[in-house]
């Protein structure tokens, strides 16, 4: 999902930047990368910071469009929910989605335009280093030279940086996702419905499916070389469960299993993008606790303007590690489903 909801202003920026990128994707990167964008709903029953994970103020501040609407004007947009005439709704009309895997294609087809040597299935053995700097990454394939390394290893980043003898903090968490029929009354074109009162959200699938997951993060760790992509029945029941109490339609609703990807999670919940003054070139891109995806375009520019010049638009000084005084954790870290 793509969508500006946060409470700290590096991740706003990022992702009302990278909003803007997916908007012109043709002609910014080329390719497709499934985006659609149908707006985003932020059900609660207050807007309150510290119920919706969002600073309201400060994404007016930053140019974020926002609408906040009444139980009947949600109502009119999501026929297919029930809402609560207490309730409320946190609009993002810019708000949507892209698919993952065409997103991460046209990226790699964009930067191999531009020259850039993309290696696939090779290991990583060693990162080699002489007085204090990076020289070269070592693979099962050969040496390679380098005097800047960023280590972008998703959930096997902790193992990459223990190459350089760099320790971070770093768990692979499953996170399930389940697929369900679509309800005939939810419109394919609606908007993510994200409900901040029973910790879960819904969206359309292609024409016939919907797909749903809870908020937040699963506590279930696993070994990234190994984990299982499959969903429990639990698990299953337990986002299906989730849904009833907002959609009385889904009690009737065929399943059609569901998967589970990986999570890299930090303790706090927010990713570490820093460099290491014990190993010079070395940087880590990392951590990002399943909110990666949205400011990545954003923020892998703000990336590489620093490592090229020192400074970027978008400062990512909140991300150093060791973490920089004042940044407090994710505010979705409380909302886990155990």
């Amino acid at each position: 999902m793509i969508r500006p909801l946060f409470a700290d202003k590096v991740y706003v920026e990022l992702v009302h930047a990278s909003t803007g990128m997916f908007e012109r994707w043709p002609e910014a990167v080329g390719g497709d990368p499934g985006f659609v964008q149908p707006g985003f709903l932020r059900v609660t029953e207050s807007l309150d910071q510290a119920v919706i994970g969002a600073d309201l103020g400060l994404l007016r501040g930053l140019g974020v469009p926002v609408e906040i609407l009444t139980a009947a004007q949600m109502r009119s947009l999501a026929p297919f929910a029930e809402f609560s005439d207490a309730e409320k709704g946190v609009f993002l009309p810019r708000g949507g989605f892209a698919d993952p895997q065409r997103t991460t294609v046209a990226l790699a087809d964009a930067a191999r335009r531009l020259g850039v040597e993309i290696v696939e299935g090779v290991a990583v053995t060693a990162i080699e280093a002489s007085g204090g700097s990076v020289q070269a990454v070592k693979t099962d394939r050969g040496r390679v030279a380098a005097g800047t390394v960023v280590n972008c290893a998703g959930a096997w980043s902790g193992r990459v940086a223990a190459l350089a003898g760099i320790d971070i903090p770093i768990e692979a968490i499953r996170s399930p996702t389940c697929l369900f029929q679509r309800p005939d009354r939810l419109p394919v074109s609606g908007p993510i419905i994200s409900d901040g009162v029973h910790r879960v959200y819904l969206r359309a699938q292609g024409a016939d499916l919907i797909r749903a997951a809870h908020f937040g993060w699963t506590q279930d760790p696993c070994d990234p070389d190994q984990w299982d992509e499959s969903i429990t029945q639990g698990q299953l029941a337990a986002i299906r469960s989730s849904l009833e109490q907002r959609y009385e339609a889904m009690k009737r609703m065929v399943s059609y299993g569901g998967f589970s990807a990986m999570y890299d999670m930090t303790p706090d919940g927010h990713p570490i993008v820093s460099r290491f003054p014990q190993l010079t070139g070395f940087w880590c891109n990392c951590g990002w606790s399943g909110n990666g995806f949205a400011p990545a375009p954003a923020a892998g520019q703000a990336i590489a303007q620093q490592i090229l010049t020192g400074k970027s638009d978008i400062s990512l000084a909140a991300f150093a590690w060791p973490r920089p005084l004042g940044l407090d954790a994710r505010a979705d870290l409380k909302w886990i489903h155990r």
